[in-house]
């Protein structure tokens, strides 16, 4: 069944599920019928009801962004790493592919409002929206562009894609804000890490990233 289903198990045990969402599908469901049973967490919640389990959504990423996910096991750890991440004590580390060819090792820090209208979110005013804050260095070059390095300390919806809008970069393949055609959104969430206080038995959860390199 998993071949054939959007994801790949990364780590599981007792308490929490860790999985690899692959891009072009959504967390949850959506009023649109065709989500329905094409979602990730109707896939898991399949999977740990035939070991008489339940699973808890924590945290989300966008349809068209691939990377780690975790699922809670029980309501209570499910709380406890939702406080971890209001908090910003988890590590989320991303990478992106621009199109500009910018200089490597470059470094820059992001810090927006941004405020939800419609099903659309947009910067806005200390007044209005909620504090993003990303932080992105350029770390090579690939044929298409420049791979980025990519940190958040907060978990807000578009907030990677906004940040690198704002500094009037093209990620390549976002049609949102980007207006940018290729055939997959090059945004990808490669590490995951919690503090010991969550009472994990592990805390670090890490997929070999697509675009950067990690020894350069």
């Amino acid at each position: 069944m998993q071949d054939k289903c959007p994801y790949s198990i990364i780590y599981e045990d007792k308490m929490i599920l860790v999985v690899y969402k692959k891009r072009d599908v959504f967390t949850l469901r959506t009023n649109d019928k065709r989500t329905f049973s094409h979602n990730l967490y109707h896939y898991l919640h399949d999977y740990t009801a035939e070991k008489n389990e339940r699973i808890f959504i924590v945290h989300r990423l966008d349809y068209e962004t691939s990377g780690i996910l975790i699922f809670a096991k029980s309501y209570q750890i499910k709380e406890t790493l939702q406080k971890a991440f209001e908090n910003r004590e988890v590590a989320r580390d991303y990478e992106a592919v621009i199109k500009e060819r910018i200089p490597l090792h470059k470094s820059f820090h992001v810090e927006q409002y941004l405020e939800k209208i419609g099903f659309n979110v947009v910067a806005s005013s200390s007044d209005r929206g909620k504090l993003a804050v990303t932080d992105i260095d350029s770390i090579n070059y690939i044929n298409i562009g420049t791979a980025l390095k990519i940190n958040i300390s907060t978990g807000r919806k578009n907030q990677i894609r906004l940040a690198i809008n704002s500094l009037q970069f093209t990620l390549v393949g976002d049609k949102r804000y980007s207006n940018d055609e290729a055939k997959r959104m090059y945004l990808n969430e490669y590490h995951l890490g919690f503090k010991s206080e969550t009472g994990l038995a592990q805390l670090d959860f890490n997929v070999e990233p697509l675009w950067i390199k990690c020894d350069v």
